[in-house]
C-alpha cells in the first residue's frame, strides 16, 4: 500500500474517537429529521406511511374553510374508493380518511392507540399500524388484532361537494 491510499488510516483509531464517531451517528439522523419535517407549505404530512398499491397515501391536503362551515381536509377524488388517505388534522395530529364508497367517507384518528404510530391506509379492508403491526377494520375502526386493545377513534367527516370536511 502507499502512503496516498486513503483507505489506510495513518494513526489507529483511539476508542474516544470511535464513540464520538458514534454518538455523531446517532443523533445526527434526530436532527435531520427535525430539520426535514412537515412543511405546512408543501403539504406534506410527516408521516412515514407509504401509498402501496394504489390503496392510498399520506400527504394533508389544505385546510381551508369549505363553504359548509367545516374545515376542508382532501377532496373527495383525492381519497380511493376502498382505500384511504392520511392526512393533516386541523385540531392537530394525522386523519385517515377512508372512503367506504362512491359518495361515504369515515374519519379516524390515524394514532395507533397502542403507541401512537401513525397507520398506513387501508389495503383489503384492514388498517395497519406499521410498527408492531396492530390490525383495524377500516370500514368501522373496530379492533382486529394487537397489540393494540382498542379500535381507532372516529371522527366526524361529511361529504361536501367534491371536498371532505369536519362534520
Amino acid at each position: 500500500m502507499s502512503a496516498a491510499d486513503p483507505t489506510t488510516p495513518a494513526e489507529p483509531r483511539t476508542r474516544r474517537d470511535v464513540l464520538c464517531g458514534l454518538v455523531v451517528a446517532l443523533l445526527a439522523p434526530g436532527a435531520l429529521a427535525a430539520a426535514c419535517g412537515t412543511d405546512s407549505s408543501t403539504g406534506g404530512s410527516g408521516s412515514s406511511s407509504t401509498p402501496t398499491g394504489g390503496s392510498g397515501s399520506t400527504g394533508g391536503a389544505g385546510t381551508s374553510t369549505a363553504a359548509g362551515g367545516g374545515s376542508g381536509l382532501a377532496a373527495l377524488a383525492d381519497v380511493p374508493e376502498g382505500g384511504g388517505l392520511v392526512v393533516g388534522n386541523p385540531g392537530g395530529g394525522k386523519l385517515l380518511l377512508v372512503r367506504t364508497s362512491a359518495t361515504e367517507v369515515k374519519a379516524y384518528n390515524a394514532s395507533c392507540p397502542h403507541q401512537g404510530t401513525v397507520v398506513d391506509p387501508p389495503q383489503g379492508g384492514t388498517v395497519t399500524c406499521p410498527n408492531h403491526g396492530s390490525t383495524f377494520d377500516a370500514a368501522t375502526g373496530a379492533l382486529k388484532g394487537g397489540p393494540a386493545t382498542r379500535g381507532l377513534t372516529a371522527v366526524s367527516v361529511k361529504v361536501d361537494g367534491t371536498n371532505i370536511v369536519l362534520a
